[in-house]
């Protein structure tokens, strides 16, 4: 008997499916509804200080809850659970991800995650800082519960999918496929699955013992404890996830170059032992985030110079990247502009980082906007550059629609420029020496303020001319053909994407 939850793309069916191309579709949703809020924050923020009418306490609150949402509802999640859930079981030639109700699992701790977070906004935004650092939060009001609930639920989530993942490398390949012969991107999600079981795990008991010491007054993060114990802590479980979040962002990049310039990737096995390293670095350099922090100078000289060693993957990364757009035929398409971007805007953010891991320069830099500039460089030049990039390439894959050239075009370019022009500022004022975290400017920073005003309206200009064309392909854009790049991976190989089970057709 028809029914209403059996009929496909009734709701019912949606949100009990373990169809793993459903369930990518419906985590793009989630994902982009937490960065839209974020940004929202990001644009008041920017509005309130720049006319300085913002209450110290309440640019406090809207300071974390623009870190809490960008930070683990986008950065750490966005590519693993949307592109990854959708592509990698393509691309291993498997019918679905090895244990799907995990799957399903990761979606549900997601929107309950997301849907804590807003109730803890409702009943009282805490304004302790997205790092929750000891003591201040052990003292900021607001309902530090509910927020617990939601990091819970998210970490669980991550843990879920990284479990998924391995699972799923290790027992789903089709027969025939070696470890060695999967595509870029497989193996940047099966390295970034291994940090999201053990940083997820962690994670989440770090979260719950802070709330125990809020309640109790006492414990390993209470009132009277260290209060680097929890820096060092939370930087080793948050560091391989939230700046190393461009380990699956390389993946990306390094597929859609490949299939973009019609080339086998330059250096393959060199690349895979590339990110193997910075997966492994991105466990041993969580403490650079403590240099000038009342870390001790011999600790903070070993963990500075580990770091600087992240300069030789990323070195090797950049040479087959290069290698594929110089020898490649290159297609003058949307996925490579935004390919670009991501080279220029990573570029960015490597060079950043590399000055923040310099004993000398930290000392002076940590406690400024610097950082914030950099943080942004890799989350929104860095993971969500490469985001757009794979969500234009495989965006006929997964929906049977082409959108916009042209306009896919023009908006990567008001993407690319407005992000360089909203951040770049920021590592120019750190630089002169602002403090992270005034709610009001000094005089003399005028220029690079309004500069930074006009950058963050050329890039909300740049996103929403990106969704416009997306999603309005989805009702008037012409049908994709099989395989509209000529790419080699195996997901172009198979059947076309999910098109008459997606509620928008195709």
């Amino acid at each position: 008997m028809s029914t209403a939850t059996n009929r496909p793309g009734a709701a019912g069916n949606w949100l009990n499916t373990t169809d793993h191309k459903r369930i990518a579709i419906q985590f793009l949703w989630w994902t982009c509804g937490a960065f839209l809020l974020g940004a929202i924050y990001a644009i008041i923020l920017r509005m309130r200080v720049t006319s300085g009418l913002v209450e110290p306490e309440l640019y406090r609150q809207m300071l974390t809850q623009h870190g809490v949402l960008m930070v683990f509802l986008f950065l750490v999640p966005a590519i693993p659970t949307v592109l990854g859930n959708y592509v990698l079981p393509l691309q291993l030639g498997a019918p679905e991800l090895r244990l799907p109700w995990l799957t399903r699992l990761s979606l549900r701790l997601q929107i309950a995650g997301t849907i804590l977070l807003i109730l803890s906004i409702m009943f009282g935004a805490v304004g302790s800082g997205w790092t929750f650092v000891t003591p201040a939060s052990l003292q900021a009001s607001g309902a530090f519960g509910l927020l617990t609930l939601a990091l819970v639920c998210v970490a669980g989530g991550w843990l879920a999918t990284g479990l998924n993942f391995i699972v799923t490398v290790h027992h789903g390949r089709r027969p025939g496929l070696g470890f060695f012969q999967m595509p870029i991107l497989s193996w940047s999600l099966y390295l970034t699955a291994y940090a999201l079981v053990v940083a997820g795990t962690l994670f989440a008991v770090l979260v719950i013992y802070l709330a125990a010491a809020r309640g109790a007054a006492r414990g390993p993060f209470g009132a009277d404890a260290d209060p680097l114990l929890w820096q060092n802590y939370f930087w080793f479980a948050t560091r391989p996830l939230a700046f190393f979040a461009l380990l699956p962002a390389v993946g990306v990049i390094t597929d859609v170059i490949a299939g973009m310039s019609r080339r086998p990737v330059v250096g393959y096995r060199t690349v895979v032992g590339s990110l193997i390293a910075l997966l492994g670095l991105g466990f041993c350099t969580w403490g650079v985030h403590l240099i000038g922090k009342g870390q001790s100078p011999a600790a903070s000289f070993v963990f500075a110079a580990l770091s600087l060693f992240t300069a030789v993957p990323v070195a090797l990364l950049s040479f087959s990247w290069l290698s594929m757009l110089y020898r490649g035929s290159v297609a003058c398409a949307t996925p490579t502009t935004f390919a670009i971007g991501f080279l220029l805007n990573a570029g960015i953010a490597v060079m950043s980082g590399l000055m923040l891991c310099t004993l000398s320069a930290s000392s002076y830099l940590a406690n400024t906007v610097f950082v914030t500039g950099h943080l942004h460089y890799v989350m929104m030049g860095g993971v969500l550059t490469a985001l757009l990039a794979g969500l234009h390439y495989w965006w006929p894959k997964m929906f049977g629609r082409m959108y916009s050239p042209l306009l896919g075009r023009l908006s990567g370019y008001a993407y690319i420029v407005g992000l360089n022009l909203a951040f770049l500022p920021q590592l120019i004022a750190g630089a002169r020496g602002l403090p992270q975290g005034l709610a009001k400017l000094p005089a003399g920073l005028e220029g690079l303020d309004t500069i930074a005003t006009v950058g963050m309206w050329i890039l909300t200009t740049g996103l929403v001319m990106v969704i416009s064309n997306l999603f309005g392909s989805l009702h008037d854009g012409p049908e994709a053909g099989e395989n509209p790049w000529g790419a080699a991976t195996g997901e172009w190989n198979g059947a076309k994407g999910p098109a008459a089970e997606s509620p928008y057709g195709g």
